[in-house]
């Protein structure tokens, strides 16, 4: 089960990404620096580092270079990546309130 969970929250990371639904920045805003210290293995935070100290930045962009959806799937809280998911979902306009139980759009009326 963890296998699959791990798989989704990696392939909907990625599709988000894809889709320009999820932005790099929202993934970092979420997976702060303090979170992935404290989930990452330090040889992937050692080559996150490297990959930023060449590059001479450490942008949301650099950071998904090397710690790509997959590992953050592995690595960092579910329920961190739930909140990265959320974030773009509601900006995209997906969050729940705006559909009902059959994904048709439901709109309310005033008066």
């Amino acid at each position: 089960m963890l296998d699959a969970r791990r798989r989704w929250f990696a392939q909907m990371l990625e599709a988000g990404l894809g889709e320009r639904i999820i932005e790099p920045g929202d993934v970092l805003k979420h997976a702060t620096p303090d979170v992935l210290a404290k989930n990452l293995p330090p040889e992937l935070m050692s080559k996150m580092l490297q990959v930023s100290l060449e590059a001479g930045s450490m942008t949301p962009e650099h950071v998904l270079q090397t710690v790509t959806p997959h590992l953050l799937a592995e690595h960092v809280p579910h329920d961190v990546l739930w909140a990265c998911i959320n974030t773009g979902a509601e900006r995209a306009g997906l969050s729940q309130e705006d559909t009902d139980v059959h994904g048709a759009d439901v709109r309310i009326e005033d008066g």
